[in-house]
């Protein structure tokens, strides 16, 4: 090899280690993706608008509600659940567990600059779950899909927003790998079906915890979505401490769509039907590890609080 063969194949090969440093680069996404900024409109409102929207664009809403808030907020949440039968259909292709990705999830929210609205990022949720990227090309079409759909409710800019993550590992404390997070809560003779409405009829009360939404993607799993408001209110608080200041003392409202949390019902390996949470502790870092160490440092009773309330609440029901 000549002298000037060797020094082009060395330029060649920095040029491609930089481009390939620069598509890792912008790998890296958020939990969330800011859809519209500061928008002066109704949030109840444009809940309606966004779920019209989303509808004309081919997603089926599921359910839309008003969020709890800290203690003492004066701004509003609304979450509106969604979902589109082919992106369901392509990740649950990964297997019945991977039912804690669905559904897709809408978070509007006030600030002092106006009403905002987020959509919780497949790309990122779906990238924790399913080893390789696999799910990355339909995930980052539905965000393209919604942010279309968007655009007839207000002015759309994408932005990342929330933790930013490249491989979209939960690390640290309480992290690890998907697969090892998964907890089997309860068995039941039940059906699906069945076992769907039971928790449903059990976990009722508004107060309290309740069923936000059911969803069958398939005629093997079932998703339902449970919440307590006083639960979404404290997450927000704890979620927006190190960003709080006078003008917005409660910005972790911007979390909205970290709620509801997934039961996942599905035969297990023992070949009965049931329902499944993941480890709370994992699910709170997937979608508030922003909150910072201290945070959760300072609250490390709530994950193990919030799964014992939602396993005593679907084991009674499926009694």
């Amino acid at each position: 090899m000549t002298k000037r063969a060797l020094v082009l194949g060395v330029a060649v090969m920095m040029l491609l280690s930089s481009a390939g440093m620069a598509t890792a680069a912008e790998k890296s996404v958020g939990v969330y993706v800011k859809a519209i900024s500061g928008m002066k409109a109704d949030i109840s409102q444009t809940a309606d608008k966004a779920r019209a929207a989303l509808t004309g664009a081919g997603f089926t809403v599921l359910a839309s509600y008003e969020n709890g808030v800290p203690e003492g907020c004066k701004h509003r949440a609304m979450t509106v659940v969604f979902t589109k039968d082919d992106y369901a259909a392509a990740l649950l292709k990964g297997g019945p567990d991977k039912g804690f990705a669905l559904p897709l999830r809408l978070g509007l929210y006030e600030d002092e600059k106006g009403l905002n609205i987020n959509i919780m990022n497949p790309v990122s949720i779906d990238r924790t779950m399913c080893p390789g990227g696999s799910m990355d090309p339909p995930a980052d079409k539905v965000v393209k899909d919604v942010m279309a759909a968007l655009k007839s409710v207000g002015p759309v800019a994408p932005e990342q927003a929330g933790q930013m993550r490249e491989k979209c590992l939960i690390t640290g404390m309480g992290g690890g790998e998907f697969a090892e997070k998964v907890e089997d809560v309860a068995t039941s003779p039940k059906s699906l079906d069945d076992m769907a409405a039971a928790i449903k009829a059990g976990m009722s009360n508004p107060a309290g915890w309740h069923t936000v939404y059911t969803y069958k993607p398939s005629a093997d799993v079932v998703i339902i979505g449970v919440t307590n408001k006083k639960i979404e209110g404290r997450a927000f608080g704890i979620a927006g401490d190190k960003r709080s200041n006078k003008v917005n003392p409660f910005p972790g409202v911007d979390h909205a769509a970290a709620f509801p949390i997934e039961v996942v019902l599905h035969k297990g390996k023992s070949g009965k039907n049931t329902a499944y949470i993941l480890t709370e502790m994992w699910r709170m870092k997937l979608y508030f590890e922003d909150a910072g160490n201290w945070a959760y440092m300072k609250n490390m009773g709530m994950p193990g609080e919030i799964q014992d309330d939602i396993e005593k609440g679907v084991k009674a029901a499926l009694k």
